[in-house]
């Protein structure tokens, strides 16, 4: 699909590629920082439960939010860019960001509630998490490929799991969860 520009978005395009915004998305790669942070920590969590605590501070961030707290050089322009961003891209930008907001802060929460830190890991809750962190991992590479511009009909998809797993009514149960640490 061929994107069409408006008169506003026109203009502020030379400035985008200057700040190292993409110019086809309006949109930076700088805010897929505020996930690989918290990817990160999840992934030591397996090895290491008590950095789950470090982990229960991460909270979502909305694009604008990300970029005020940031040291951005052109943080004002992120947002603006942000702001008019074409719809197709603000529409796959904003359904991919809040299926990885809700996989990683259901994630935080059961492990949270479970007290890994006193209990442990079993081993099939290890693998759970190692499960959720490549399904995150799935869901940052499709952000990385709207704000580099592309649809979900251009979105390349990981082929060994229908997108439907990821939905928030399919994530494991506490009692599932629960199952896993006895």
């Amino acid at each position: 699909m061929q994107l069409e520009y408006n008169a506003d978005q026109k203009a502020l395009q030379p400035e985008l590629v200057a700040a190292n915004i993409n110019p086809e998305s309006f949109l930076a790669t700088d805010y897929l920082n505020h996930f690989n942070e918290i990817v990160m920590l999840l992934e030591m969590i397996p090895d290491m439960p008590d950095i789950v605590e470090e982990a229960a501070e991460w909270e979502p961030k909305s694009y604008p939010q990300h970029f005020e707290d940031s040291g951005f050089q052109a943080k004002q322009l992120a947002i603006k860019a942000f702001e008019i961003a074409p719809t197709p891209i603000r529409k796959a930008f904003d359904r991919n960001k809040t299926e990885l907001d809700q996989l990683l802060s259901s994630t935080i929460a059961g492990l949270m509630s479970l007290n890994v830190i006193e209990r442990g890991l079993a081993p099939a809750a290890a693998e759970l998490i190692r499960t959720r962190i490549q399904q995150a991992q799935d869901l940052l590479l499709k952000l990385n490929q709207v704000i580099h511009g592309k649809l979900d009909e251009e979105i390349e998809y990981d082929d060994t799991m229908p997108i439907e797993e990821h939905d928030a009514e399919e994530v494991q149960s506490q009692a599932d969860i629960d199952k896993l640490f006895d």
